[in-house]
């Protein structure tokens, strides 16, 4: 999950331009999926989706190779990893008091490499893991848009760090290709996103400004910002100032954005998205104004919003 460190090292060590987004993809290895631990989303639609991205050293980790798109609810976090696990748990609450159907929650299959993985092809195995995710995560669309071809659902995406990575070129690749993969897609959720910028249009919670880590040190191309430009208000992202992966230098006009952080070291602010002691401004209909919590409480807050809206129009 913590970039920033490791792109110094590994500029440092390689004695090169940390200007790496032409650096050589490895091939994909082939799946040899344990049987008994195949999920599918199955062929009856849901009224709702919660299709989850986890972020770097987040369970499983645990070399156990999994049939695509998704992992079965057995895996550790249901592979959602700890944060939007959470944040899962707090939408289903939120949903609940809206008289809104529970979304069925789905973790999607991808390495989410550990930082500095492969030490010098850490850079590669990364690119290579938020491929994977993409990939996933726009077969696991497709799967749902079969099943609900009938039927209207709605689908909320969440990606922490890495994960945030593989929505992104996700959604750069159904920008460029003018696919319909995304057509139920009602919100997407980033914590912590390394490609992060102020130019983006979405709706931002926390840092305003700035340039995530992969966004100052391109690893990508920024192809998401034209789908959120084609797709306004529909991404959320939450980004603690001074995080080092999404906002390694943080903004002083920013410094009001966030209560708690007091002490706290870029590293554990990317850490922090569900610590109750580090608040960010949350606005949404239902809370009073000037309310104040943690990143994940504040996401299921607004995306359940997002949803009731939706729903009632």
């Amino acid at each position: 999950m913590i970039f920033a460190e490791a792109v110094r090292r590994a500029c440092v060590v390689a004695a090169v331009p940390c200007a790496v987004a032409g650096l050589s993809i490895l091939g994909v290895p082939a799946a040899h999926a344990d049987p008994a631990a195949t999920e599918s989303l199955g062929s009856r639609c849901e009224a709702s989706y919660f299709l989850a991205l986890r972020g770097s050293n987040e369970p499983p980790q645990d070399g156990v190779v999994h049939e695509p798109p998704v992992y079965p609810a057995s895996v550790a976090t249901g592979g959602m990893g700890p944060l939007l696990s959470a944040f899962f748990t707090a939408l289903q609450q939120q949903t609940g008091e809206r008289s809104l159907p529970a979304p069925a929650g789905y973790g999607i299959v991808y390495p989410a490499v550990q930082v500095g993985d492969g030490g010098l092809s850490y850079f590669s195995n990364y690119v290579r893991s938020a491929r994977v995710g993409a990939e996933n995560l726009r077969r696991a669309l497709q799967q749902i848009n079969t099943a609900c071809a009938d039927s209207e659902t709605q689908v909320v995406i969440a990606g922490n760090s890495q994960g945030a990575d593989a929505i992104n070129l996700a959604i750069g690749n159904e920008a460029t290709s003018a696919g319909k993969d995304f057509r139920n897609v009602s919100v997407i959720t980033y914590f912590g996103d390394p490609s992060r910028s102020d130019q983006q249009q979405l709706r931002a919670v926390g840092a305003q400004r700035g340039e995530g880590v992969f966004r100052i040190l391109p690893l990508f191309p920024a192809g998401q910002d034209q789908w959120m430009r084609a797709n306004p208000d529909v991404t959320i992202s939450y980004c603690i100032p001074g995080d080092n992966v999404c906002d390694p230098a943080e903004h002083p006009e920013d410094l009001g954005n966030a209560r708690g952080t007091l002490g706290v070291t870029p590293l554990d602010r990317h850490l922090s998205y569900a610590d109750p002691a580090v608040r960010l401004r949350c606005n949404s209909p239902g809370l009073p104004d000037d309310t104040w919590m943690n990143a994940k409480d504040c996401a299921a807050h607004m995306v359940a919003d997002r949803l009731r809206t939706r729903a009632s129009g």
